[in-house]
């Protein structure tokens, strides 16, 4: 044998010696701590070495129980490591859920000693609810048989409202027939004894239209007095010209003639005189003759209607126009000389229109009605309003009820009673309480300022001073619109008489 296997054989023959001597000592560490060991991984591979002399058991039956009661020591210790936690922390929560156990009982009963007399008190509620409503239920039934009822009786009172009207109709169709009869009657007794006197009643409809047309004062409208077109040519101290409607009171006029007022009035149909459009019942001077303008050879009607017509008042009673022919000479709004004489005249007239009397007065204002504009006057739909807000075709309280603003006049005024702002003439006429007219009284101041006084349909309206105090008084006319062709026509009589 060849000498390499010789030594082969000797080194696994050395080697496997050593592992049984090792095996040797650790065999009988093993079994001398068995209990300790027994499980350990290399111990359960060679576990039937470690079989001691004494047992029964064959080496493969004991090996093969050694490794089931490993295995099941390691299972046991696994599941309890495992399993420890978790059913310490379910022992817990079990003894919390016996406590809230506890709770939820006195809960429970708590909650059923107060549910049971709650139940038994709306019990009895729910009962009286219900008795109630069937109460009300009776109730609204007798109320809607009332409605009913109640409906019925209407209906009926509007029938016999229909029955009363068709016989209060009748009974006027029938008056009406009495009546017709009446006149027919009466017609023929007048056909029969006045038929002679018809020539004669000819003659009274001639005089009376002709004394119409010499004294229009009574029927003449309020447009058809004293008034220009609003494109008028005034002619002013520079010797330019100027409308009529823009003048304002304190301007300069042609022989240094001083516009006291500006008043603005309704319009009517003009008439033409050398291109300047006025009022019929204006006067003129012709030569050195004063006429109305409509007597003027030159004039003729138009039909022309302004809605706002324009005239002043000024010092010398004058107002110097301007026509297609040259200048014209025009009376102002007064068109009475201005005078003591003439002021107190007119105070007598105005007084005598009012008052339905003639006194004997010895004074007359010292200027013509103005009211500060700050006065209010009460606009329909408006309120109370200052004076300076008004425009003409405004509606404004009267004494009874509503007037309709138809002119405004713009003046200066040298006296006056009040302070600033409250300001009024003594030319003013106030409304007494037993019914007469009489001029505002008081401290009278001299003092130039400017203010309005309005022109109404009524002649009249209602002011507010300062002191919320409210007055009736006249309108700018003094007598009305409808009076001042006639009071004119008064004051010129007197004024004849004096002299």
């Amino acid at each position: 044998m060849e000498a390499k296997y010789l030594f082969v054989i000797l080194n696994f023959t050395l080697f496997f010696g050593l592992l049984s001597l090792l095996g040797e000592s650790s065999k009988k560490d093993v079994m001398t701590h068995w209990s300790e060991r027994r499980c350990d991984f290399d111990v359960i591979l060679s576990s039937f070495m470690y079989k001691p002399e004494d047992d029964a058991r064959s080496a493969s039956e004991f090996s093969s129980d050694n490794f089931s009661f490993c295995i099941s020591s390691k299972a046991k210790n696994y599941l309890e490591t495992l399993f420890t936690n978790l059913f310490e922390v379910l022992k817990k929560q079990m003894g919390a859920s016996d406590v809230m156990t506890e709770v939820f009982k006195v809960l429970r009963t708590q909650l059923n000693s107060i549910y049971t007399p709650f139940s038994l008190m709306m019990t009895k509620f729910f009962a009286k609810f219900k008795q109630m409503g069937a109460l009300a239920s009776r109730i609204f039934q007798h109320l809607y048989m009332a409605m009913k009822k109640a409906a019925a009786t209407a209906l009926a009172s509007v029938f016999v409202a229909i029955s009363l009207q068709t016989v209060f109709l009748n009974s006027i169709d029938f008056l009406i027939k009495i009546i017709m009869i009446v006149l027919y009657i009466l017609i023929g007794l007048a056909f029969i004894f006045f038929l002679p006197i018809l020539p004669f009643l000819v003659i009274v409809l001639i005089t009376v239209a002709g004394i119409e047309t010499a004294m229009p004062g009574s029927t003449g409208p309020m447009g058809a007095v004293f008034c220009f077109a609003k494109d008028t040519n005034v002619i002013m101290k520079s010797g330019d010209m100027q409308h009529i409607s823009t003048l304002k009171p304190g301007d300069i006029l042609q022989n240094e003639t001083l516009v006291q007022a500006v008043i603005e009035v309704p319009g009517e149909k003009l008439y033409s005189l050398d291109g300047v459009l006025v009022s019929g019942y204006h006067c003129v001077y012709d030569a050195d003759k004063v006429i109305y303008v409509k007597d003027h050879p030159r004039a003729y009607p138009t039909s022309i209607k302004d809605p706002t017509l324009w005239t002043l008042i000024t010092d010398k009673r004058e107002i110097p126009v301007m026509g297609t022919r040259g200048p014209l000479r025009f009376l102002d709004w007064d068109e009475i000389p201005d005078s003591k004489v003439a002021e107190k005249a007119w105070e007598l007239v105005a007084d005598g229109i009012l008052n339905g009397k003639r006194n004997n007065i010895s004074m007359v204002p010292t200027s013509a009605p103005c009211l500060d504009p700050c006065l209010k006057v009460f606009i329909n739909q408006g309120g109370w309003r200052c004076l300076r807000e008004v425009k003409v075709g405004d509606w404004i309280r009267d004494e009874y009820g509503w007037t309709r603003v138809t002119g405004i006049c713009e003046r200066i005024v040298h006296t006056a009673i009040g302070k600033e702002d409250n300001r009024i003439t003594d030319g003013v006429w106030f409304l007494n309480y037993d019914g007469s007219w009489t001029h505002a009284r008081g401290l009278i101041q001299d003092v130039t300022w400017k203010g309005l006084q309005l022109i109404t349909e009524s002649g009249t309206f209602r002011i507010q001073l300062n002191s919320s105090m409210e007055h009736i008084v006249r309108d700018f006319t003094d007598v009305g619109s409808d009076k001042i062709l006639e009071s004119h026509a008064r004051v010129e009589r007197l004024l004849e008489e004096e002299h």
